[in-house]
């Protein structure tokens, strides 16, 4: 049985019911975690619809996109799901995608590996094109778009939403890093899993459109998603912080001991507030040195 867990902030309601539509059917439990700031009276009754198919919790509060997967995350396991589906609030399954996910999962385990996550291929929503499946072996970085539609691609890790986890990892690998708060929580889980002898696998043949970043620049010949600033904040600390963890492997580390000082010069130059931004992606990376994690101020 599978439980859908799908997190919300100050959500686009046509987009949530365009999700929700998409999910109902697939799974057997819907599990919506809040996190918008204020009281929820009156919106509990969108979810009557659904005739008791959605459970529903609202948090009052932004406690952060990790914080809210654990949340339900255990809801599904004190509840005997076998898997978890996360998904974010604007996203739609097509379908059957539950069912070729599963598929595409016992697959795997028939053949002795040890799977960590399945999920979907991603298609950019701004540029159509298709991400590559990371792999830190020397930096090789393979482009899941040009396989075959069914070959199965073994990845470091995959984005969380779309991403089908049996409860059963999460006993071993265990839950999302609380304190990272908003992004590279996936990347964490995925490098975290494979540590513990787990792989995560992208499913070609099951796509799903997602939207990155707020726009997309060239920089020499790549392309560049480019944030606001608080979630360049995030992007910028957490990375840091997650240098000091060895089971992130010296190969992501060596990379992003490169990577971070680039994303800052990228991001300030093409800010609107160059020095403003300058200083607050400073300050981001001084809490990672030092471990100063949570919701940033």
């Amino acid at each position: 049985m599978v439980a859908a867990v799908i997190v919300l902030y100050i959500p686009d309601m046509l987009l949530l019911d365009r999700l929700l539509r998409s999910v109902v059917g697939q799974v057997e439990k819907i599990i919506v975690i809040d996190n918008t700031p204020g009281p929820s009276d009156g919106f509990s009754s969108y979810f009557d619809k659904y005739q008791g198919c959605i459970s529903y919790l609202p948090l009052g509060d932004n406690k952060g996109i990790a914080a809210a997967q654990n949340m339900g995350i255990r809801k599904s396991m004190e509840g005997g799901f076998s898997h978890v589906l996360l998904l974010d609030q604007d996203s739609a399954l097509p379908p059957d995608t539950v069912k070729k996910l599963l598929d595409a999962e016992q697959k795997l385990l028939s053949e002795g590996k040890n799977v960590a996550a399945v999920g979907p291929l991603f298609v950019d929503e701004k540029t159509g094109r298709f991400p590559r499946a990371i792999r830190h072996k020397m930096q090789a970085l393979q482009n899941a778009g040009e396989q075959n539609a069914r070959d199965t691609v073994e990845t470091d890790w995959i984005m969380a939403s779309g991403s089908m986890i049996r409860s059963s990892v999460f006993s071993v690998v265990g839950l999302m890093l609380d304190e990272l708060f908003i992004d590279i929580v996936d990347t964490e889980w995925g490098l975290r899993a494979k540590m513990n002898g787990y792989n995560c696998y992208m499913i070609p043949e099951v796509l799903l459109q997602h939207s990155t970043g707020d726009r997309v620049i060239q920089v020499l010949g790549r392309e560049i998603y480019l944030h606001n600033n608080t979630r360049n904040c995030y992007i910028t600390r957490n990375s840091t912080y997650l240098l000091r963890r060895r089971y992130m492997g010296w190969r992501w580390r060596a990379s992003m001991i490169c990577k971070i000082p680039s994303y800052i010069l990228v991001y300030c130059w093409y800010s609107d507030h160059r020095f403003e931004s300058l200083v607050l992606l400073s300050k981001a990376l001084l809490n990672g040195a030092h471990g100063k994690l949570g919701r940033l101020d």
